[in-house]
């Protein structure tokens, strides 16, 4: 490869980035928080971001819960994706 040819990949790469592109994980476990990120990648609460309480609790037939335990969560990668932010609850 050229120099001018190297050099135009890396301008158009540079002009180009990566759009941020929702994801989809599931909290699977509190109060030590650990999010599945499709079926091999597991973060915890040193990758992530949160804009509203994840460890939010409620009361049920007298015993306090986490309202969000097994629920799936919208992330927003940043850091070149490898911290996420969550943004909201699907269900």
């Amino acid at each position: 490869m050229s120099g001018v040819t190297d050099l135009a990949r890396h301008i158009k790469a540079r002009d180009n980035p990566s759009s941020y592109t929702p994801m989809f994980g599931r909290i699977i476990s509190l109060p030590k928080l650990a999010i599945q990120l499709g079926n091999n990648i597991l973060l915890d609460d040193s990758d992530i971001k949160s804009v509203f309480d994840i460890y939010e609790t409620q009361e049920r037939d007298n015993h306090t819960e986490y309202k969000y335990l097994g629920k799936e969560v919208v992330l927003l990668p940043y850091d070149n994706d490898n911290k996420f932010v969550v943004i909201g609850v699907t269900e």
